[in-house]
């Protein structure tokens, strides 16, 4: 080999790759305790992706010319973001999604009135909650009126203006809950607090989901539905196996994923026969399924639930109710 072409194996470019990755069955990672549960014989799956950030010039040439990788300019990827933020980011994504996740299969169930108020996620240096709040702080109301949701706080927040002053009620650790009080800043010319924050929920029973070192949100649907799985009779995919990506909302919606035609290449490879997707991903994921693997596009979590449903052996749309609703 030339001293060029060693030379370049350690050339990074601004590019990273995106490549089929692995098909893993999330039954084994989610565990209930101080409930009945009915571990299914089906099994529901989730993709990942394989990223590899600032490639060599050899990286990139075997991208482009394999179909099922994709070489992107890594500003697409992350847009101007750092890359130790994005990380964070997508950390804080997965356990979004968790959290979605057991929101969404308990409402099926009758489980209503799971939030416990807004967690802060991250405080903003130089903005007003920057001097009274932390990160893992949970607001509980906001000038006397109950805080329960994310969507709570800022409705309530949104409801101000630049200058006004806002109390709050913070549950910090396993302390007593304290008052706190902030001045709101401005933002094109909306009130700001400057924080970012996600619902905390209290189940009604415990509920664990290990995500090991996967990040990012687009394991939300199959958590919800493999959850839903085990926490009812019978067989929510019929005994089969069914991979299932995207990121699940509050409201049910499921949101567009990234890597969609990586993810159709690696569960049409793991032999999986039904790949439930985010609608606005279907045709991408259609176009790398091959002749066996049958793409099933959803808006909703009931959607999905309907694509479950016209499998054989399927219960997903008589599913029993284990118990009252709270």
């Amino acid at each position: 080999m030339t001293a060029v072409g060693v030379s370049a194996r350690f050339v990074q470019l601004p590019y990273d790759t995106l490549a089929p990755g692995s098909a893993r069955a999330v039954n084994a990672v989610i565990e209930v305790k101080g409930h009945p549960s009915y571990p299914p014989q089906g099994k529901v799956f989730y993709t990942t992706v394989s990223v590899r950030e600032r490639v060599n010039p050899y990286e990139a040439l075997a991208g482009w010319l394999d179909p099922a990788v994709e070489v992107l300019p890594e500003t697409k990827v992350r847009g101007t973001v750092p890359a130790d933020q994005f990380q964070r980011m997508n950390v804080e994504a997965m356990a979004d999604s968790k959290t979605t996740a057991q929101v969404l299969a308990l409402r099926e169930l009758g489980f209503t009135n799971l939030g416990a108020g807004a967690e802060v996620v991250e405080v903003q240096p130089d903005l007003p909650a920057a001097k009274i709040l932390k990160p893992n702080d949970v607001i509980v109301a906001i000038d006397g009126n109950t805080v329960a949701t994310s969507t709570d706080a800022v409705t309530a927040i949104r409801a101000k203006a630049p200058g006004d002053t806002v109390r709050l009620r913070v549950e910090r650790g396993d302390a007593q809950a304290v008052d706190l009080e902030a001045v709101l800043g401005e933002s094109e010319g909306k009130p700001l607090l400057g924080v970012r924050l996600s619902t905390k929920i209290k189940p009604p029973f415990e509920i664990n989901i290990d995500s090991g070192r996967v990040v990012g949100p687009s394991a939300g649907l199959a958590y919800a539905l493999e959850l839903l799985d085990l926490l009812t009779p019978g067989e929510l995919t019929g005994g089969s196996s069914v991979a299932a990506t995207g990121e699940l909302m509050t409201d049910g919606t499921v949101g567009a994923i990234g890597g969609v035609a990586q993810k159709a290449v690696t569960v049409r490879r793991a032999g999986i026969k039904v790949f439930i997707v985010p609608k606005a991903n279907e045709a991408e994921a259609r176009a790398h399924a091959g002749k066996n693997l049958e793409i099933r596009g959803v808006a909703t979590f009931e959607e999905a639930l309907k694509a479950l449903a016209s499998l054989d052996g399927s219960n997903a749309l008589a599913l029993g109710k284990p118990g009252a609703g709270a």
